[in-house]
């Protein structure tokens, strides 16, 4: 394929060591495919990094897991009692019907209201004897997403106790209580949600309720106030993929490159027209460039809204101009000597300018800046282009 990603082993791995400075017990989040670049070409990386701990969005994630386990085993990449150990956790909703494959594939699930409880338990108890369902609950600390309020507290801890690890039927087996903090860069806020997640701990602790671990981190919380509030451990995504969690940058690599190549270039005369549209409307002579990347790619459209947007060409900036296309841009190669066709451009990423060896950069956060959106939405959109890693 024309245009290609590229994932940097290496700088996947020293983020990892860069979070776990700050807390050594990570669940590593690899959830929708791992944000995009797959979960083929990142769990493997994490396995030979030590990660035991994985979660993911849908109970498909964790069969593909599974699946790679065993693979590994039946190379010898992986003995039995190590392939045992790798504990996955689902953080959204897993339909009831795939009660199933969550026992099978010793899937920890993550509750997080009474209908979705009642539906597991109900098919937990027709279909299954002297069974443990493994689960995490999840509290809502104040972003009112998914999550029991305080004032439901008792009434979870009245349904759970019915199953509890010692029953002679099927049994719950809680893994963790936890939650998910709002606004890390908001102190006053933060503070706020905290005491409410320390306040719902406490009533299952006043009511003997016996879980493993709390855990509240996610990438911003973890950066914002490091060791603080670090409980047992850390669920962390977007840090790992180099994503900066936080207003300001923390130092985190780069993780990916986007590669196209120009297909064609061509010279348009002054107040001429490129691309749909009257956006493209040449102010000079131009000489313009056309680069094999577009929306069907996940190269987002609402970048052309910004005077700011660029490509590397040669190790120099090229402006994008006029509409993105389903597959192509225009950007302006006026000021850019010796292009020719099929020379690389660096959609995300560095590129070294032989002229001078100034190495110029574009990352995940100015694409965003120029989309008007975050971080995870540009990445997790290169759903379309083939990725390798380096």
């Amino acid at each position: 394929m024309l245009v290609n990603l590229e994932i940097n082993r290496e700088n996947l791995k020293r983020n990892l060591e860069k979070i776990r400075s700050i807390n050594k017990n990570i669940v590593c989040v690899i959830k929708d495919n791992a944000y995009g670049l797959g979960i083929e070409n990142i769990f493997p990386i994490l396995l030979e990094s030590n990660c035991n701990y994985f979660a993911v969005a849908y109970i498909q994630e964790a069969i593909k897991i599974r699946e790679i386990l065993k693979k590994f085993e039946k190379e010898k990449k992986l003995n039995f009692l190590e392939n045992r150990k790798i504990k996955i956790m689902a953080l959204n909703y897993i339909e009831p019907k795939n009660l199933k494959y969550v026992i099978e594939n010793n899937v920890e699930l993550t509750i997080f209201n009474f209908s979705q409880l009642s539906d597991y338990l109900k098919i937990l108890d027709k279909s299954f004897k002297n069974t443990v369902l493994k689960i995490h609950i999840k509290v809502n600390s104040g972003m009112n997403r998914l999550g029991f309020n305080e004032n439901e507290i008792l009434e979870l801890i009245e349904k759970i106790k019915k199953y509890e690890i010692n029953s002679k039927n099927n049994k719950l087996e809680i893994i963790s209580i936890f939650s998910h903090i709002s606004d890390a860069e908001n102190q006053i806020e933060t503070e706020k949600q905290v005491e409410k997640y320390e306040n719902i701990l406490k009533i299952f602790d006043k009511n003997n309720v016996k879980y493993q671990y709390k855990h509240l981190q996610a990438s911003p919380l973890l950066f914002k106030y490091e060791e603080k509030y670090n409980y047992d451990f850390a669920r962390v995504g977007m840090a790992l993929y180099g994503m900066e969690p936080l207003s300001y940058d923390v130092g985190l690599l780069d993780v990916i490159t986007v590669k196209s190549q120009i297909i064609n270039i061509r010279n348009v005369k002054k107040n001429d027209k490129i691309s749909y549209g009257s956006k493209g409307i040449v102010n000079r002579d131009s000489k313009i460039g056309i680069v094999s990347i577009g929306y069907a790619h996940g190269f987002q459209k609402q970048i052309e809204n910004s005077e700011e947007a660029y490509v590397l060409v040669n190790g120099k900036k090229a402006k994008i101009v006029g509409e993105i296309c389903m597959d192509m841009i225009f950007i302006d190669l006026t000021d850019i000597e010796n292009v020719k066709v099929n020379d690389e451009v660096v959609v995300i990423g560095s590129q070294k300018n032989v002229e001078n060896e100034i190495t110029e950069k574009i990352t995940l956060r100015q694409v965003a800046k120029w989309a008007g959106t975050i971080q995870d939405d540009v990445l997790t959109k290169f759903l379309g282009i083939k990725k390798t890693v380096d």
